[in-house]
C-alpha cells in the first residue's frame, strides 16, 4: 500500500476512533472542535507510522487516549478509562464481524486487529456499516441508564463487570469463528462447497451467537435496574421538585456523610454556595413563571457540567450548594469557570429573555477549623456574599 494510500485509511481509522468517542464519552460533542481535529491528527499520524496489530502499540494508544480524555478534555480518571475500555472492545467485535464477513462474502482474509485500518475500501465500508450498529447498541444501553439516578457502588460494579465480561465473550467467539473460516477458506471448502451448507450454517450461527449474547447483556442489565429500584425511590423522596436536584435535608445529610469519609478516608473536600443573580428581577419584569425557569436552566447547567461523583442541592429559593467530593478548592474553581463558561454560551444564543449568572463562594473542608455542617456551609455563604457584593459594586 502507498503512503497516500495509507494515510487515507489511517485518517478513516482515526475518525472511527473519534466518532466511538462522540458516541461513548459523556458530553464530548460539546468540546470544542480544535481538540477533536488535533486528536484526528496525532491518531492518523500514530495508525501511519504504528502497526495496531502489535500489543505495544495498542497500550501505547489507549493509554494516549486516556491521558487524553483526562487532561485535554477534562475527563475524570474513571470516565476516561472506562471510555477507553469500550471503545477497544467495540473496535475489536467490529473488526472481528468484518473479518467473518470478509471471508464469507468477499473471499478475503483480513487481520481483525487491523481492520478498522485495512487497505480495501469494501472493507473499510463493512467495518462502519457493523461499527455505527454496535454504538447505536451502546448509546442505546446508556439511554437507559441515565433514566436511574443513583445507582450504588455494588450495582455500578456488577453493570461494569458484566458488560466487560460478556463483550469479550463475543470478541473471543469472533476470533474463533474467523481461524475456523480462514481454515475453511485456506482448504478450498468455501469454494468447493457453494451450494453445501458450510458457508451457511458458519454464518447463521455466528450471527445468532452475537444476537444471544447481545440479548444477556441487556437482560443483565435490564435486572441490575430493576434490582435498582428500592434506591431509585429513596433518591426521588430526597429530590426537589421543581430542579430535580437533593432537597435542602438530604444534602446537609449527604455533605455531613462526606465530612465523615473525608477524615476517614483522608480525601479533600470543597463546599461551593451559589446564589442566583437577579433572580427578583426576572421575577418583576417577566413574572414567577419566567423566574421558575431561570431556577430550572441554571440548575440543570450546573449539574450537566458537575463530574460524576459531585452533587448538586437546592437549599431553597435561588440557593443552591455543590458539594466537590476528592476536590480541593482550586480544583473546585476549574469546574465552576466550565459552568459559567455554559452560562455564557446560553446567554449569546438568546434562547431566554433573561440572563444567567451566579455569585458563588468555596470553602475547603478543614476537620480541625470546621466542627459542624453549618459551620461550613457559613463560611461558604460568606464568601458568596462578598463576590454578590462586588458584582453589584460593580455594576454601580
Amino acid at each position: 500500500m502507498d503512503i497516500l494510500s495509507k494515510l487515507l485509511f489511517s485518517a478513516m481509522g482515526a475518525l472511527a476512533i473519534l466518532y466511538g468517542l462522540r458516541g461513548i464519552v459523556p458530553d464530548f460533542k460539546e468540546q470544542t472542535r480544535s481538540k477533536s481535529i488535533v486528536l484526528t491528527v496525532v491518531l492518523t499520524v500514530f495508525l501511519v507510522f504504528f502497526d495496531v496489530s502489535i500489543l505495544k502499540n495498542v497500550l501505547i494508544l489507549c493509554a494516549f487516549l486516556i491521558y487524553y480524555l483526562k487532561w485535554v478534555f477534562d475527563r475524570s480518571s474513571f470516565i476516561a478509562s472506562l471510555s477507553v475500555l469500550f471503545l477497544y472492545l467495540i473496535l475489536i467485535l467490529t473488526s472481528m464481524i468484518t473479518s467473518n464477513l470478509g471471508v464469507l462474502m468477499l473471499g478475503k482474509v483480513i487481520d481483525y486487529r487491523t481492520a478498522f485500518v485495512a487497505g480495501h475500501f469494501n472493507v473499510v465500508v463493512i467495518f462502519w456499516m457493523m461499527y455505527v450498529v454496535l454504538l447505536r447498541y451502546y448509546q442505546l444501553i446508556m439511554k437507559i441508564f441515565k433514566k436511574i439516578n443513583n445507582f450504588n457502588s455494588r450495582i455500578e460494579r456488577l453493570l461494569v463487570i458484566s458488560n466487560v465480561l460478556v463483550f469479550s465473550f463475543i470478541v473471543a467467539y469472533q476470533k474463533m469463528t474467523f481461524i475456523n473460516l480462514v481454515k475453511i477458506n485456506s482448504t478450498g471448502l468455501i469454494d468447493a462447497a457453494q451450494n453445501s451448507s458450510v458457508p451457511v450454517f458458519m454464518n447463521s450461527t455466528y450471527v445468532l451467537t452475537t444476537i444471544l449474547t447481545f440479548s444477556v447483556v441487556i437482560l443483565i442489565n435490564r435486572l441490575s435496574i430493576v434490582d435498582n429500584n428500592m434506591e431509585n425511590y429513596k433518591y426521588k423522596a430526597e429530590t426537589d421538585l421543581m430542579t430535580g436536584v437533593l432537597s435542602r435535608e438530604a444534602g446537609l445529610t449527604y455533605l455531613k456523610e462526606e465530612m465523615m469519609n473525608s477524615v476517614v478516608k483522608g480525601q479533600d473536600l470543597t463546599v461551593a454556595y451559589i446564589d442566583i443573580n437577579d433572580l427578583k428581577v426576572v421575577n418583576d419584569k417577566f413574572g414567577h413563571k419566567e423566574g421558575d425557569l431561570l431556577i430550572k436552566v441554571l440548575s440543570g447547567i450546573i449539574q450537566n457540567n458537575l463530574r460524576e461523583f459531585d452533587v448538586i442541592a437546592r437549599l431553597g429559593g435561588d440557593e443552591f450548594m455543590v458539594i466537590f467530593r476528592k476536590c480541593n478548592v482550586l480544583q473546585a474553581r476549574k469546574v465552576w469557570y466550565r459552568i459559567t463558561d455554559e452560562f455564557l454560551k446560553t446567554n449569546t444564543n438568546g434562547e431566554y429573555n433573561f440572563k444567567i449568572s451566579a455569585s458563588v463562594g468555596f470553602t475547603e473542608y478543614h476537620p480541625s477549623k470546621h466542627q459542624s455542617v453549618i459551620q461550613l456551609i457559613h463560611e461558604a455563604d460568606e464568601a458568596m456574599y462578598l463576590q454578590k457584593k462586588s458584582i453589584k459594586a460593580a455594576r454601580l
